[in-house]
């Protein structure tokens, strides 16, 4: 399975995230990490998961997401796009978008609080979408 892993880290201990990587997987193997070129395209992705408040103190990346694509129908395009909040080497919470008929719109929207402001509603569905349709723009399925 190929996906992208995504780590927020306040380095500087201002309580803030200001380090962001992201991690190319293929099969559990680092392909590599964002070029520069990459970085640019993964802004939105990026600044939107920094409003999820999932990041890490230090150098550590225990707290980080995984995203990647499904092609359940084997035609080639993606129908969904699932989001693990993983904390260490567990799953805290899942989200997900859903591509319902196949015309590259991502209908259905499934999560729970994924910013972690105490309310599961429009906002986190939102922010999923966004998240799922960067994901998708980087062609990387």
């Amino acid at each position: 399975m190929r996906y992208l892993k995504v780590i927020a880290q306040d380095r500087s201990g201002h309580q803030a995230a200001d380090t962001l990587q992201f991690l190319f997987f293929d099969g559990g193997q680092l392909l590599g990490e964002a070029t520069l070129a990459d970085r640019q395209r993964l802004r939105v992705l990026g600044k939107t998961y920094l409003k999820c408040a999932w990041s890490n103190a230090g150098s550590s990346d225990a707290r980080h997401l995984r995203i990647f694509a499904e092609n359940p129908s084997a035609d080639g395009s993606p129908e969904l796009v699932r989001l693990h909040f993983h904390d260490g080497p567990q799953i805290a919470y899942k989200a997900a978008a859903r591509d319902l008929d196949n015309d590259g719109e991502l209908e259905l929207i499934l999560s729970s609080d994924v910013d972690n402001d105490g309310h599961a509603n429009r906002t986190d569905r939102a922010r999923v979408r966004t998240m799922a349709k960067e994901f998708l723009r980087l062609g990387w399925k």
